[in-house]
């Protein structure tokens, strides 16, 4: 997951839009299909099994109708009175009676006539009445099957055991009416044993064609691929819409009376079981679980499909509109890329007055202004080479100045006026520290010879008292400042601390700090200021520097207080550190912690 998250983080915004577009739409509809899928199994495999049921339902109505049928025959025969005594005189004819055949030919005649009354109006059985004496009645031809053969059968001695109200349910089995094999390979079979009054008992069989239970399945197979049976509580086919299988035995439970999922020749089928009246025979269906599943479920599936359908139309739709919505800003990535590569003239090329569109022109804006300030910065680049060439031709005057001031101060000197010479040379060492540029940072040694140099020149010049003590550690003596920073703090030292007739005394003091800093301290004994003057003074010197900066009492070269410490906060950046205290009448202190490690800002 968190792999996919950066792919698509590294992709363009058109991608990741229509990439997001079809998870937000094709996500839910496939969702939808699968959940609906999923809980509507269960509603689904029940309809189809209730179908199934009510299929099995039906066609338990026709078999009960055809053993309804066999029932009321065998009834019929058991205990009707007529029926009764015309079995009871076939039962009592001799073997060696000179004239059986004319008696068993009589009363066939006779069971004939009373049995055609109800077998006329009923499904076509065969019937076999089988007595002790090896008399019997047929129906059928005895060309066709002589019944005394059926004693041979393993089942007739079950018969014996039969009350006169329970019926034997023999099952499918091959028929035994020769002509028929062909046309009705099968008969399903019953037995009974049945006595007339005073008598011993005989025996009732009673055959129907399988093929007759096979018609009513084929009327309910509305499916070529469904499958019904009529078996026994083990599963064995007495009747099935191919013949072949009859005899064979379903691998399956047939009793269980939920609905099974089975696999049936290697595919998945829906069983569903059903009894049948009479006997303990069972009804079976089986269904390829997709053609009944598929067949209900076709509708929802339809409907889903549909609407995925709608969904891929609007999918493309609302794809299209993000490309042509972001065509802009892929305008814009395409101009940015070129720009990238040094092609400050590329434009992005828009109409309209849309939100992109606004959007490309106030880029375009942009650029059309970067453009223009690169051209002025060409401009000025171009006027401050030609200045500095213009400063490096008139460097002569300087230095011509310079040495006719050393030739005034050695003349001055070789005349015997010492003071004056000395005068002379702080001015001229001061004016060569102010012209001269090429350094941004000295040694603190430098920076305090002119500052010595300085106060000089202004005691000799204001006529001031000012007394200079220098107190500076060999390690900090060597320590790099920025060139002329100290002068306007010693300025307002002497301008700001004179105080009546008082001498006024600077110290200056320097030292290191764990390598880290370097702590200079400048404090004087002049008036000082209250504190309402003092926070003022704060406040006008740690606030940012402005451009229109009054420049009232400016130091000697236009540098105030203020402007210290901003230089040096733009060098040191917050590294650097300056407390500013002051008590009235007792003189200021200045205390700044300048860090070893200079910045890298041009000074």
């Amino acid at each position: 997951m968190i792999f996919l998250w950066k792919k698509m983080t590294q992709m363009s915004l058109r991608m990741r839009l229509i990439i997001s577009v079809i998870l937000c739409i094709l996500l839910p509809w496939v969702s939808t299909y699968i959940v609906s899928n999923y809980f509507t199994k269960d509603v689904l495999e029940q309809r189809a099994a209730t179908q199934s049921e009510d299929d099995l339902r039906m066609i338990e109505l026709g078999i009960k109708s055809i053993f309804d049928d066999i029932m009321y025959t065998s009834n019929y025969i058991q205990f009707d009175t007529n029926m009764n005594q015309l079995l009871k005189s076939h039962k009592l004819i001799k073997a060696d009676s000179l004239k059986v055949e004319q008696e068993v030919a009589l009363n066939y005649s006779k069971i004939s006539n009373e049995l055609s009354g109800i077998t006329d109006l009923l499904m076509p059985l065969y019937i076999t009445i089988l007595f002790k004496n090896d008399l019997f009645y047929t129906n059928y031809s005895q060309i066709d099957f002589n019944p005394l053969q059926f004693k041979e059968k393993p089942w007739f001695e079950k018969l014996d055991n039969l009350n006169f109200y329970q019926t034997y349910w023999l099952g499918a089995h091959r028929t035994y009416i020769h002509s028929e094999r062909e046309t009705y390979p099968y008969l399903i079979t019953i037995g009974r044993r049945i006595q007339s009054a005073n008598s011993s008992s005989s025996y009732l069989i009673i055959s129907l064609k399988e093929n007759e239970i096979k018609k009513l399945f084929s009327q309910f197979q509305s499916d070529k691929r469904a499958k019904f049976y009529l078996t026994n509580n083990t599963g064995e086919i007495y009747s099935s819409l191919d013949s072949e299988e009859i005899g064979t035995k379903l691998a399956y439970n047939v009793i269980n009376t939920d609905y099974q999922i089975v696999d049936y020749q290697k595919e998945k089928h829906l069983m569903v079981s059903y009894p049948v009246s009479y006997s303990n025979w069972r009804l079976v269906s089986l269904v390829p679980y997709k053609d009944t599943i598929g067949s209900i479920n076709m509708v929802t599936r339809t409907t889903i499909l549909i609407q995925g359908g709608f969904l891929v139309l609007f999918l493309i739709g609302l794809i299209m509109l993000v490309r042509e919505f972001t065509k802009p800003i892929t305008r814009l990535h395409q101009v940015t890329k070129a720009i990238k590569h040094g092609d400050i003239t590329a434009r992005i090329p828009l109409t309209g007055t849309n939100d992109v569109a606004q959007l490309g022109h106030t880029f375009n804006h942009m650029l059309d202004t970067i453009e223009e300030m690169i051209e002025q910065i060409k401009v000025k680049e171009e006027a401050k080479r030609n200045a500095e060439l213009e400063m490096l031709q008139a460097q002569i005057n300087p230095h011509f100045l310079f040495n006719v001031l050393n030739a005034i101060r050695l003349k001055i000197k070789m005349e015997g006026s010492t003071e004056s010479a000395s005068l002379i040379y702080s001015l001229s060492a001061l004016l060569r520290m102010t012209i001269n540029r090429n350094n941004a940072f000295i040694p603190l040694d430098e920076e305090l010879t002119i500052v010595k140099h300085y106060v000089d020149l202004m005691n000799f010049r204001h006529q001031h008292d000012v007394e200079l003590e220098i107190s500076v550690s060999e390690s900090a003596s060597s320590f790099q400042v920025p060139r002329f920073f100290l002068q306007p703090i010693i300025e307002n030292a002497i301008i700001h601390g004179s105080y009546k007739n008082r001498r006024v005394t600077i110290k200056i003091m320097a030292k290191e700090h764990m390598e880290t800093y370097m702590e200079l301290i400048i404090l004087d004994n002049g008036k000082g200021m209250d504190l309402i003057t003092l926070e003022r003074l704060k406040k006008k010197v740690f606030q940012p520097i402005s451009n229109d900066y009054a420049k009232s009492k400016q130091s000697f070269n236009g540098i105030g207080v203020q402007n210290v410490f901003q230089r040096m906060k733009l060098i040191y950046g917050e590294a650097f550190q300056m407390r500013i205290d002051s008590t009235e009448g007792k003189g200021t202190t200045l205390i700044f912690h300048i860090p070893l490690d200079k910045g890298e800002q041009d000074v």
